[in-house]
């Protein structure tokens, strides 16, 4: 199997699932004897990027993707002159308008990644979505994502390969957690004795579905139910001054609380009792909920997306209807009142769902196969 040096255009590397695959496909193809090089706006985990031995190019805010399709290209081929870059990936739809014009430049192929489903509210963003259908491979994060693009845009058939983000399984286990750890961190986040907590990790761009979960928490009306909404990155973003308005004006003030960005995020799901992604049909895939799997914690989700794809209803979690506050609060109050058996049972069959279909090995086994097939001249599968 050849291995490429790997060029990934990336919008932020501040944080999220998004930058983590990033990270992860870096670390594959350099472990495999190849070279990765990421291009972004730079973020708190160009750090963990540079410690893998990867490169950084350092790119303006990706705002103006006018400017940025004609400038962008032509900076980044000047940069790039000694790297002999193999193969370039984009990982969203507007680093996929830079990609697809380097790509040419640099006269290689190039891989758009498809981490949400198309949506864009806009008709410069649905021009900017249709675009990646140029690329000479596309990868969808999840069956759910694959399925929406082929639905709006039925000349995509057979041209899209599912490859969903794997996780560290040696990093999410729950053996590995001493206490140390746990104590330290239900301090730094002032998680309150005796509560039951609730985690929902998720970024404060804009609304998914955070608004429909303290409604829910709301409707359960536990005094004794705490929720963490992690992902704070400091100066708070214009959509988290919402949700601190929307939480004094249900009057959980003390009961829901945003915290920062947790580095142990393994310590931050065995502090809770039940994990939390919401979003519906808007999610493309949800690492936290596959990460909290590998941890054995319990799992709710709203039904209708890519997250929904990474539970077992019944088995490992629960799904509620998409924007049903109601439906929400009532899959909170089953994974909070199992019992210490039925907890147990559920621990074991959610680490080995996690463990099974979503380990990283096997996820970069898929990536680089695909890398192969491409700079090798083949035929994208």
């Amino acid at each position: 199997m050849s291995v490429p040096t790997l060029l990934q255009i990336v919008p932020t590397l501040a944080g999220g699932g998004l930058a983590r695959a990033t990270l992860d496909t870096s670390q594959a193809v350099i472990a495999a004897g190849g070279s990765a090089i990421v291009a972004s706006p730079g973020g708190a985990m160009v750090a963990d990027l540079l410690r893998l031995r990867a490169m950084h190019i350092d790119l303006p805010p990706i705002g103006n993707r006018l400017w940025a399709r004609l400038a962008l290209p032509a900076k980044l081929v000047g940069l790039l002159r000694d790297a002999r870059v193999d193969l370039v990936q984009a990982r969203s739809p507007a680093t996929a308008w830079i990609a697809r014009s380097l790509a040419r430049r640099l006269g290689v192929k190039w891989i758009a990644t498809l981490h949400r489903p198309f949506g864009a509210p806009d008709l410069m963003g649905r021009f900017i979505e249709r675009r990646q259908m140029r690329a000479d491979a596309m990868i969808a994060v999840s069956e759910y994502v694959a399925r929406d693009a082929v639905q709006r845009l039925p000349a995509l058939a057979g041209r899209i390969e599912t490859i969903s983000p794997g996780i560290n399984v040696d990093r999410f286990d729950p053996a590995i957690v001493r206490a140390d750890r746990l104590i330290r961190l239900a301090g730094e986040l002032r998680v309150p004795d005796g509560s039951h907590l609730v985690l929902c990790p998720a970024r404060f761009v804009e609304d998914n579905g955070q608004k429909i979960l303290i409604e829910a928490l709301k409707r359960l009306g536990r005094d004794d139910v705490f929720c963490l909404l992690l992902g704070s990155a400091g100066e708070p973003t214009p959509f988290e001054k919402e949700l601190e308005r929307t939480i004094e004006a249900a009057e959980l003030h003390g009961r829901v609380q945003i915290g920062p960005y947790v580095d142990d995020m393994p310590a931050a799901y065995m502090l809770a009792d039940v994990v939390v992604a919401t979003g519906g049909s808007r999610q493309g895939f949800s690492r936290t909920l596959v990460e909290a799997q590998a941890m054995g914690r319990p799992v709710v989700a709203e039904d209708g997306g890519g997250a929904a794809e990474t539970v077992r209803p019944g088995v490992t979690g629960w799904l509620a209807s998409t924007g049903d506050a109601a439906a929400l609060a009532e899959a909170l109050r089953s994974a909070l009142s199992l019992s210490t058996e039925r907890r147990a049972e559920l621990a074991r069959a959610a680490q080995e769902h996690a463990r099974d279909r979503y380990s990283l090995a096997h996820a970069n086994r898929q990536l680089l196969a695909l890398y192969d097939r491409l700079t090798a001249g083949a035929e994208p599968g």
